[in-house]
């Protein structure tokens, strides 16, 4: 058997109740902003669409319903069209479990059962603009592509150099990022997100780190999403009455 207690505290995601009660007592707007894995699904998706916006320059598309021969379909969540990259974004309401947390053998099939509906639906729509489905004729189809299916925590071990037996092999470079990790790329000024997410599938070493670590070393501004959250609190510096003199 194994003993895990001594890393429960710092593997096992807060309890439902406990986030609850977080969620209630505090400021909502920092939390959408801040916190979004104690949000519902559709906050989540709208978390990361803000995100993207502020990448310059690019062209946000929402959930396209698409149809193919007399069914009717949802695409990804986003596509972003960029001047040298088009970006699938998937996102989902999913949280590692202690396995998957702690890098176990059971903790990978379970990241990929859960993942592979997403790395399907990715390719699926991939394909529907391959194929020239009218319901994307906005999207280019002779741009590079890559997809990022973002999920309300880190998955670590998916992007890792593991035995992924029961993940698809994706068709476009595919990367599983937290929800955290969005902002980042987005508000860099030094170099597009473009062309990092464009060096990144030829790194073996890279392409399996977190998104985060990618713009170390780079320039990058404040993020206004974040920003505005935190100001909507009346803890934020600009709220706070003024000290008197002397104290």
């Amino acid at each position: 058997m194994r003993n895990r207690g001594v890393f429960r505290q710092w593997t096992e995601p807060a309890p439902v109740p406990l986030t609850n009660a977080v969620r209630d007592r505090c400021h909502q707007p920092l939390l959408r902003e801040a916190w979004p894995s104690i949000w519902p699904p559709q906050a989540s998706e709208e978390y990361v669409g803000r995100q993207l916006r502020l990448i310059p320059d690019a062209e946000v598309i929402g959930e396209i319903t698409y149809q193919v021969k007399r069914n009717w379909f949802l695409s990804v969540h986003c596509i972003v069209v960029l001047d040298d990259l088009v970006l699938l974004v998937e996102v989902k309401s999913m949280m590692p479990t202690e396995d998957a947390r702690l890098g176990l053998e059971d903790g990978v099939a379970e990241t990929d059962g859960k993942l592979a509906r997403a790395y399907r639906q990715v390719d699926t729509i991939s394909a529907q603009i391959d194929q020239r489905n009218p319901a994307f004729a906005r999207v280019p189809a002779d741009r590079p592509r890559q997809a990022l299916i973002v999920t309300l925590e880190p998955f670590p071990i998916a992007n890792a150099n593991l035995p992924h037996v029961d993940l698809p092999v994706p068709d476009i470079p595919t990367s599983v990022v937290g929800a955290q990790e969005i902002g980042r790329p987005a508000t860099l000024t030094d170099i597009t997100p473009s062309s990092l997410l464009l060096k990144r599938p030829a790194d073996p070493q890279h392409s399996t780190w977190a998104l985060n670590e990618c713009p170390s070393g780079h320039e990058g501004r404040r993020n206004p999403v974040l920003d505005q959250g935190w100001a909507s609190n009346p803890w934020a510096t600009a709220r706070l009455p003024s000290v008197p003199e002397g104290l």
